[in-house]
């Protein structure tokens, strides 16, 4: 990786991360202040716990959650749906910034007109896809902590850590097939809609999946089935495993990325 670029291109991303973690933890803070009001209503556990399953499922919270706790009420309301999403559409879109737009609008022929290699290149533009979703999650996590102190919430702190080592290694795998697509395809507009699109589809099925038994075989062609923030906020799932897989899946995408980039003909 070369650092002098790293600074360089890391500073064009800085405000942008800023702008969401900021973001990220005003709704957190937001969450967290309304939740002991939530919490010392029966009637609005009533009605969660009357919700049908397919409901739960949009929300995504498993047929067979609790729906009273803190964990069950953070997760339908932020990590299941709207973090995972904004987090999988900040890794795509960066990725394919990183890359495949620094082609189409000629960066790329500067970068590679300068004594620096393509692999260093490719391993710069990783370095910072890595940190600035590490930053946002850390800001998540660190926000939710800070949240939960304010309002005298009672959370296990080594859970949410779990969680946010977890959601690094699934974004990055998102970010590293995003990636991937941009180096094979070299195409701002085309290598997007693919990385989208595939994430979209991930999504739909994971969704579909868990709204009929029946349909349940599809969750199985999902990435998302591998990440259940309720159940690891819950201590119900150690996410060790599945964090291990995720983080091999990535590097060997890493791998071949930096493969395709090092011998992909760049019209320039």
């Amino acid at each position: 990786m070369n650092r002098a670029l790293f600074r360089a291109i890391f500073k064009q991303y800085r405000k942008k991360v800023a702008a969401i973690s900021t973001g990220i933890v005003l709704y957190e803070g937001l969450l967290t202040w309304v939740y002991p009001v939530i919490a010392r209503n029966p009637a609005v556990t009533e009605v969660a716990e009357s919700m049908p399953s397919v409901v739960k499922t949009v929300f995504g919270i498993s047929e067979n959650a609790r729906v009273d706790t803190f964990e069950a009420f953070i997760s339908g309301q932020f990590f299941a749906r709207i973090w995972v999403m904004l987090m999988a559409l900040y890794g795509i879109q960066t990725a394919n910034s990183l890359l495949a737009k620094m082609v189409d609008d000629g960066t790329m022929a500067f970068l590679l007109s300068t004594p620096v290699s393509r692999s260093e290149i490719i391993s710069t533009q990783v370095g910072v896809l890595m940190s600035t979703t590490t930053i946002l999650v850390v800001a998540t996590i660190v926000g939710l902590y800070f949240g939960t102190l304010c309002s005298e919430i009672n959370i296990n702190h080594r859970r949410y850590m779990r969680l946010g080592f977890l959601g690094i290694a699934f974004f990055s795998l998102i970010e590293m097939y995003s990636l991937f697509l941009s180096a094979w395809f070299v195409e701002e507009e085309r290598a997007l809609t693919y990385a989208a699109g595939l994430t979209l589809a991930f999504y739909a099925l994971d969704i579909v999946g868990g709204l009929s038994g029946k349909l349940s075989g599809l969750k199985n062609f999902s990435i998302f089935q591998w990440f259940q923030p309720q159940e690891v906020l819950e201590g119900t799932i150690n996410p060790r495993r599945t964090f291990l897989g995720l983080s091999a899946a990535s590097i060997a995408l890493w791998y071949l990325t930096k493969k395709v980039f090092e011998t992909k003909d760049l019209t320039i």
